[in-house]
């Protein structure tokens, strides 16, 4: 793999995974009265946040989805394009052990990022979000 091929990636992933954690600590912490519904209608502390941690799962498959197919879409047009510039097949090579990487950090991060605040959320008297 090319130098520029990996410092690529690595900051397409470390982008990626910003943007994921960030979303869902800011969301997951203004859920504080959504969890407490929860708990008031009997679900326990663990369902509460197997109900986050599930969220985040949601969230990074149908990012994954959208994603594939944005990019799928894209390189079948430009492999469609340089086949017609070089008279030739040209084939379609994608990275699956790099992508099955992305996606399982950016899911371990969004597991954590839904579960840790809404941890939190639930210990603290009330339910109140982090930001007062």
């Amino acid at each position: 793999m090319g130098i520029f091929l990996l410092i690529l990636i690595g900051m397409s992933l470390g982008y990626t995974c910003l943007a994921v954690a960030n979303t869902l600590l800011m969301a997951t912490a203004e859920r504080a009265a959504d969890f407490r519904v929860l708990r008031l209608s009997g679900a326990t502390r663990r369902q509460v946040l197997r109900i986050a941690a599930a969220e985040a799962v949601l969230a990074v498959g149908l990012g994954t989805a959208l994603g594939l197919a944005v990019a799928v879409t894209t390189l079948l047009g430009v492999r469609s394009g340089l086949s017609a510039q070089l008279g030739t097949r040209v084939e379609l090579a994608l990275p699956w052990g790099t992508m099955a990487l992305t996606v399982g950090v950016c899911l371990l991060l969004a597991v954590l990022a839904g579960v840790l605040p809404a941890r939190a959320a639930l210990r603290r008297p009330g339910g109140r979000p982090l930001s007062g």
